[in-house]
């Protein structure tokens, strides 16, 4: 593997992680604040209920993305 393909696969690795955790840092402080202090505070939406299944497919594209961006990290690190 060249370098230019390693730096590559770094880089959209690192992209991808800090894509998706970071934006997730700023929803949770400010989900946090809403709702009174955590998700037992019961805000508005009623404790995430109106929403039906959207959360669990929601969380799993972020353990997909998260999951293919530590591959890509990997695969990059890795020495043959």
């Amino acid at each position: 593997m060249s370098d230019t393909t390693r730096i590559v696969l770094i880089a959209l690795g690192v992209a991808l992680l800090v894509a998706v955790l970071l934006p997730l840092l700023f929803m949770g402080g400010m989900m946090g604040a809403m709702m009174g202090g955590g998700m037992m505070g019961g805000g508005m939406m009623g404790g995430g209920q109106c929403c039906g299944g959207a959360p669990w497919v929601m969380v799993g594209l972020l353990v997909l993305v998260v999951l293919l961006g530590g591959f890509l990290l990997e695969l990059g690190l890795r020495r043959t």
